[in-house]
């Protein structure tokens, strides 16, 4: 069997266990009980750590809570825009095959981004849930807010599956508190998620990348095909091969075709692609969105190393550190940029709607413009998550 299923079904056991042995302290919150459901199991834990924080370094922290509104807002502002373009992409070029939207879950192929496993996905969610919700509780407790309860969640999708942490304000206080001080706290969370994945990508940029182009050397670059009708398709190219050669010339990255590519081949060009001494000729289609423009009709292009063979015996362990880095990367960005979506239940809903009681001093009105909007990007996400998993119905349009 598989040491990542060993480890998901020894995790789901423990987490069964824990639960079970815990029942009496548990306050479970059903959403479509019994599929969908957060189970709180309240605790301090932290909280000591959050005032002593908040307390020896209280303006810095206070700072920190000031600089996160006005990224929180960017990033709102952003990836606001990035799904109202992906549902005109939808909707005004259906043709368009790569997915937008997709759940970030174990045992997945995330396009672009490689199959994640369910050792690293655990470990980057449990670090990006503590540093969310420590986040929001030091700039609290900065601004001598009560933090009534921290501790662990779990959602539960049959299953409790998907850990996470939370510290629970006053919230009755917190809403008597100036708007900034409000904004503060709630973008603290997102913006430190934020922050630790740029210092991830850094310590990677510095560290990982240097050390693997030390140990390893290029030896071309692998793709998956668009479909099974594109014109790499039709050449005999498959999923995941290695390509060493473009047009009789030894490659060691897709970069170094792409600039011949973009610059030498129109739509109807020939090229030729080599893999394990045997040629490969493409005719290029045109571009759905440029007909000028050449399709090959690969994605998820990735460059190829090979460890050198002085360093094999070490490559799994490195290799192992450089994925986990990677995905604490990507999921700290994403899931903090989610978090500012202006949905109701999140931190850039719950921004927007502060927002909206001070442009709108009705508050009822100021109330059903912010549903409207959580509902119309609900509405978004879940038809870009259709579109992805079960295909574009606007397609059938064209």
């Amino acid at each position: 069997m598989n040491f990542e299923i060993i480890i998901a079904i020894v995790f789901v056991v423990l987490m069964g266990l824990v639960l079970f042995f815990k029942r009496k302290k548990l306050d479970v919150q059903k959403v479509i009980f019994p599929l969908v459901y957060i189970i709180l199991y309240r605790t301090k834990v932290g909280i000591k750590l959050m005032d002593k924080i908040a307390s020896k370094h209280r303006e810095l922290v206070k700072l920190f809570g000031y600089i996160s509104i006005g990224i929180g807002y960017v990033g709102i502002f952003f990836i606001s825009y990035s799904v109202l373009a992906l549902m005109s992409k939808l909707i005004f070029h259906p043709a368009v095959t790569e997915p937008g939207m997709m759940l970030v879950l174990p045992f997945t192929e995330i396009p672009g981004l490689g199959f994640l496993p369910f050792s690293e996905w655990i470990i980057s969610i449990f670090v990006l849930a503590v540093v969310h919700e420590f986040a929001h509780g030091v700039v609290a407790r900065a601004h001598n807010l009560e933090i009534k309860s921290s501790g662990f969640a779990v959602l539960g999708l049959l299953v409790p599956i998907i850990p996470a942490a939370f510290v629970e304000p006053d919230e009755k206080k917190m809403k008597k508190q100036s708007d900034i001080v409000q904004y503060s706290i709630l973008a603290a969370g997102p913006v430190a998620n934020i922050l630790l994945a740029l210092l991830i990508l850094l310590i990677t940029s510095l560290v990982i990348f240097p050390a693997e182009a030390y140990i390893s050397e290029p030896v071309g670059f692998s793709f998956d095909l668009m479909n099974e009708t594109s014109p790499a398709a039709q050449a005999g190219l498959y999923d995941g091969m290695i390509v060493d050669m473009y047009n009789d010339k030894r490659v060691n990255s897709y970069e170094e075709f792409m600039i011949d590519i973009n610059s030498c081949v129109g739509a109807g060009d020939k090229v030729r692609f080599g893999s394990d001494n045997e040629t490969y000729i493409i005719t290029t289609g045109p571009h759905p969105e440029d007909e000028t423009k050449p399709l090959i009709g690969i994605k998820n292009i990735q460059n190829k190393v090979e460890v050198k063979e002085q360093y094999k015996w070490f490559s799994p362990v490195f290799f192992k550190i450089k994925s986990l880095f990677k995905w604490l990367f990507w999921l700290n960005l994403l899931i903090g940029l989610a978090n500012l979506l202006p949905l109701g239940i999140v931190d850039g809903g719950r921004m927007l709607q502060i927002s909206l009681h001070s442009i709108i001093k009705d508050k009822k009105r100021a109330n059903k413009i912010w549903g409207f909007i959580a509902v119309l990007f609900l509405v978004f996400l879940l038809f870009g998550l259709l579109a992805t998993y079960f295909g574009n119905p606007f397609n059938l349009l064209g």
